[in-house]
């Protein structure tokens, strides 16, 4: 008979995270952070705010999933339920005319 595993599982309700302002308008969420730097996060952009640097991806991929609203890499939109990969060598700026909520591992 197999055997279920529980051991080990975290659950994090994100209305008990206190956020980071990041800069104006963006506030990120810490879901969970590893000992080598690998993060997952929820980032809530308000209208018309934007990073004021270069999100540059050296050590891993990015992923973004579009929660809601439409963000804005600097580039390109994406619209709510996208989801972005950015391989590691690349940078964007990430913003929202709109404002959003996206979700990003690496």
């Amino acid at each position: 008979m197999e055997v279920v595993n529980y051991e080990g599982i975290l659950s994090v309700l994100l209305d008990d995270i206190i956020p980071n302002e990041i800069t104006k308008g963006v506030k990120q969420y810490k879901l969970k952070e590893n000992s080598d730097g690998k993060l997952t996060a929820i980032y809530k952009f308000e209208k018309n705010s934007k990073l004021p640097f270069i999100d540059k991806h050296d050590l891993f991929d990015e992923h973004i999933f579009v929660i809601s609203g439409v963000f804005n890499d600097g580039n390109r939109e994406y619209k709510e339920g996208s989801f972005i990969i950015n391989p590691k060598g690349t940078s964007h700026i990430p913003q929202s005319k709109e404002g959003c909520t996206i979700l990003v591992t690496n």
